[in-house]
């Protein structure tokens, strides 16, 4: 190995948001949003959208971001996490009425994605990181479902799938973080965001306000930001709430590994962070 020998490293440092954080295959825990469903499903909601911040670091196994169910029937709608790829299904009078997923792998590990469900009264789509994915329909005899079709729902969870089997349960508990979830509106009077909103939303620069209905920052009280007081969350089981002063920080090699390194120089632009390893002699 020569003295020349350069070995660059990336990877992002970036500051954290508040964020909970999610331990994955716990019995039933989830921030409980009950009120929320219920009153999407009483205001006879027909679109919507829903976005949150995610930071996954095994993303192989089955997580729910969002999950609204029924505590009697086998009546769901969720938007979880299944290797790498997301998915939106919707099971009603005992059938899958609708089941899309991205074609192709959209989440990676240890990094945060910004993702979005929008159902725009005809079909769903799913963003991330404000770019719309192409999806593959694995059930559509009913594309356009949303609240105001599953009106038997009671219950919803952030970080877990509710009532898969009309029981109360919850099950497909995320593992990692979840952050800034918020849930936008859609009646007769208000649409789902449009690609330019969700893409504003993934820059931090939320449009649409009037009709946000929920904003949850997750600043451990899981109070609703947008209208405090209405629809805050509960934290249900054992979760972790993580400061926004903590840092993640991901660094790999891009080229061998060295074994001494006499020099480090580091640097960190936008949020990504470089370096570069001088081999010694």
């Amino acid at each position: 190995m020569a003295t020349t020998d350069i070995y660059s490293i990336q990877g992002d440092i970036t500051k954290t948001r508040h964020a909970a954080r999610f331990l994955g295959g716990d019995v039933n825990d989830g921030i409980q949003v009950d009120a929320l469903a219920a009153a999407m499903v009483a205001g006879n909601h027909n679109k919507g959208t829903i976005t949150a911040w995610i930071m996954c670091p095994d993303e192989t196994g089955t997580y729910t971001i969002f999950g609204a169910g029924d505590a009697n029937v086998a009546e769901y709608m969720h938007f979880t996490l299944i290797a790498g790829k997301l998915t939106f299904k919707v099971q009603d009078g005992g059938a899958t009425r609708v089941q899309v997923t991205t074609t192709n792998k959209v989440i990676n590990r240890n990094k945060w994605h910004h993702v979005a469900l929008v159902q725009d009264g005809t079909k769903p789509k799913i963003y991330v990181d404000g770019i719309e994915k192409p999806l593959t329909i694995d059930t559509g005899t009913e594309l356009g479902q949303w609240f105001d079709d599953t009106d038997g729902i009671d219950g919803a969870h952030i970080g877990a799938a509710d009532s898969i089997g009309g029981d109360a349960a919850l099950t497909q508990e995320f593992k990692g973080y979840i952050s800034d979830v918020k849930v936008w509106s859609g009646t007769a009077t208000t649409a789902a965001l449009s690609a330019a909103q969700v893409l504003a939303d993934s820059r931090n620069d939320t449009q649409n306000t009037t009709s946000l209905l929920a904003h949850y920052d997750m600043d451990c009280q899981v109070v609703n930001q947008a209208n405090p007081g209405t629809y805050d969350g509960t934290v249900v089981g054992d979760l972790i709430c993580v400061d926004a002063n903590e840092f993640a920080c991901k660094l790999s090699f891009q080229t061998g590994i060295p074994v001494v390194a006499d020099k480090l120089v580091m640097s960190i632009s936008n949020g990504i962070g470089f370096g570069i390893v001088i081999q010694a002699a």
